[in-house]
C-alpha cells in the first residue's frame, strides 16, 4: 500500500528506521525523494529531530541487512542464552579480557549473519501517484518506472545467473546488451516478470504494462520472446513496432506505434480515437483519483491529440477543454468529479 503525507504524522525512531522508503531516500538519494522528506518535515516540524537521528543511525551502518524473521531471531536469542547459563552452572569467574574476547566472537558471528544477508538482499522500489523514477539496474540496464508501479530485483548480480526483474504496474527498460556472439551464456540473459508472462531479452527497448488484469508489453528496437508462466502456449516473438496483449488468458500480437506508446516516459499521452473510459482508467492509475461522472454518457466521448501530463491540473483542463466537460479535483475525498457543460 502506498504511503500517504499523512502516514508519517505519529512515526517514531524505529518507524523511520524500519520504513524501506526512508532508508532508500537516505542511501541513494534523488530529487524527488528529497522533495517527499522535506514535505514531511516542512508538514510535521516535530518530525526533524527524528528524521535527524533516524538518518545518522542508518547512515552509521556499514553493511545493510535484511531483519531475521521472528524464528531466526527467537533461536538466536535462545543459543545465546544457553551459552550465557552454562558459563554461570560453573562458577568460574573469567579474566576481563575473555569476556571482551567473547563478546568480539559473538559480534564478528552477527557480522556474518548480517553479511549473508546483505548478499542475498533484494531490492524493492516503488514509486508514489503522480511520480516517475529513473532506475539503474547493477548490470547497467536503465528503467523508467512510471507512476504507482513497484520492482523487484536482487542487490547483487552473479555473472554465472540470468539478470531478472519483476515488475508490476508500468514501466520502461532499455536493457543492456552483453550477448556478442557464440552460445548465450546464462548472465547474458534478461527476464522480466510480470503477472502471467515472462519476458525475455537480448538486449532492446520496450514498455511494460501490467495492470488491471492485462499484461501489455510494446517493442521499440531489439527483440524479445514473451511466454507463460504456465507454459501452456509456445514463446511469442516480438519485432519492433509489435505489442502483445495478455488478457482472458490469450496472448495476442498486434502493430501500434510503440512510440507514442512509450511515450509516458517523457511525459506526453498520444491518443488516438481513445474512449474517454480508458483515460479515465488510466488517471485513476497513475494519479490515484476515483472518477466519479454526473452523466454514464460521457465515458462514450472521444478523444484524439497529444497531451502534456508535466502538470496534472493542466492535463485536467485539457482533456476537460477538448471534451466540452467539467474536470473538478476533490482533494478531500481523492475524487475527480467530472461533468457535463
Amino acid at each position: 500500500m502506498k504511503k500517504q503525507l499523512s502516514d508519517y504524522k505519529a512515526y517514531t525512531l524505529a518507524d523511520l528506521i524500519n520504513d524501506e522508503t526512508f532508508i532508500l531516500w537516505v542511501l541513494q538519494p534523488d530529487k524527488t525523494a528529497e522533495l517527499f522528506w522535506q514535505n514531511v518535515r516542512n508538514t510535521y516540524p516535530t518530525l526533524g529531530p527524528i528524521i535527524a537521528d533516524a538518518r545518522a543511525i542508518i547512515l552509521s551502518m556499514q553493511f545493510e541487512t535484511d531483519a531475521l524473521d521472528t524464528n531466526e531471531e527467537k533461536q538466536l536469542w535462545q543459543n545465546i542464552a544457553t551459552k550465557t547459563i552454562s558459563v554461570k552452572k560453573t562458577g568460574k569467574i573469567f579474566p576481563m579480557w575473555y569476556r571482551y574476547a567473547a563478546a568480539a566472537v559473538v559480534v564478528g558471528i552477527l557480522f556474518c549473519i548480517g553479511l549473508l544477508y546483505s548478499v542475498n538482499q533484494k531490492v524493492n522500489i516503488e514509486t508514489p501517484y503522480g511520480q516517475l523514477r529513473n532506475i539503474t539496474l547493477p548490470d547497467g540496464s536503465m528503467v523508467t518506472l512510471n507512476a504507482n508501479s513497484q520492482i523487484k530485483y536482487d542487490k547483487n548480480w552473479n555473472k554465472s545467473e540470468i539478470r531478472e526483474v519483476w515488475i508490476s504496474g508500468e514501466a520502461f527498460l532499455k536493457v543492456n546488451h552483453l550477448h556478442k556472439t557464440g552460445e548465450i551464456q546464462n548472465h547474458e540473459r534478461f527476464i522480466v516478470h510480470t503477472g502471467a508472462v515472462n519476458v525475455e531479452v537480448l538486449g532492446t527497448s520496450f514498455n511494460v504494462n501490467d495492470r488491471r488484469g492485462r499484461t501489455e508489453v510494446a517493442l521499440l528496437e531489439g527483440k524479445i520472446s514473451l511466454d507463460l508462466k504456465t507454459g501452456e502456449t509456445k514463446p511469442l516473438i516480438l519485432a519492433p513496432g509489435d505489442i502483445a496483449e495478455y488478457a482472458n488468458g490469450k496472448l495476442l500480437k498486434k502493430s501500434i506505434n510503440v512510440a507514442e506508446y512509450a511515450s509516458w516516459k517523457d511525459g506526453k499521452l498520444y491518443f488516438r480515437n481513445v474512449p474517454l473510459v480508458k483515460i479515465f482508467d488510466y488517471i485513476e492509475d497513475i494519479y490515484g483519483y476515483k472518477v466519479v461522472v454526473d452523466d454514464p454518457k460521457i465515458l462514450e466521448k472521444r478523444l484524439s491529440g497529444a497531451l502534456s501530463t508535466k502538470d496534472r491540473d493542466v492535463l485536467f483542463k485539457a482533456i476537460g477543454v477538448t471534451l466540452n466537460i467539467n474536470i473538478t479535483p476533490k482533494a478531500a475525498t481523492h475524487e475527480l468529479i467530472v461533468t457535463s457543460k
